[in-house]
């Protein structure tokens, strides 16, 4: 699982390379999504006994998948904010993927979650809140809205009880 052979290497370097090009794009192209039978026609039937491998599921990625998606990163996207699409964020996503950190509690990454902690407690500052406001970040709008609801519900029962 987490030994080097020549052709793992190899991958990673074409998966650097595939990297590098996308994040070269200037600006990256804003593709769109397909239909099903499109998707169906060119990437389906990937998951078998003797798998892909690594050079033909990047190149369906590449050719097929990505193109599929509306890159988030064109300035012509205006939508939703599920992701952070500057240079430096995507940069660090790849660090942070090859660490293989997980964060959802701190005994398997007391780290990534003081960096979180560190990142809230400024925001607050800026924003003024008082120094005891925590919270965590979400990805994307509905978990955003979602904890806001549970919290803000939250607040108003405990704030009915103290009356």
């Amino acid at each position: 699982m987490h030994s080097s052979t020549p052709q793992t290497v190899a991958l990673r370097e074409e998966v650097l390379a595939y990297a590098r090009e996308r994040m070269a794009m200037d600006p990256a192209p804003l593709d769109g999504p397909q239909t099903l039978a499109f998707l169906k026609k060119h990437a389906a039937n990937t998951i078998n006994e003797k798998g892909l491998g690594g050079h033909k599921a990047l190149k369906i990625f590449e050719d097929v998948l990505a193109p599929a998606c509306i890159s988030t990163d064109h300035p012509g996207y205006l939508s939703f904010i599920p992701v952070a699409p500057t240079e430096a964020a995507t940069l660090f996503d790849l660090v942070v993927s090859a660490t293989s950190v997980y964060g959802g509690s701190w005994l398997e990454g007391s780290g990534a979650v003081f960096a979180e902690n560190e990142v809230l407690s400024w925001l607050a500052k800026e924003v003024g809140l008082p120094k005891a406001a925590g919270g965590v970040f979400v990805q994307g709008g509905s978990l955003g809205n979602l904890s806001a609801l549970v919290t803000a519900r939250h607040t108003a029962i405990e704030d009915r009880k103290k009356k």
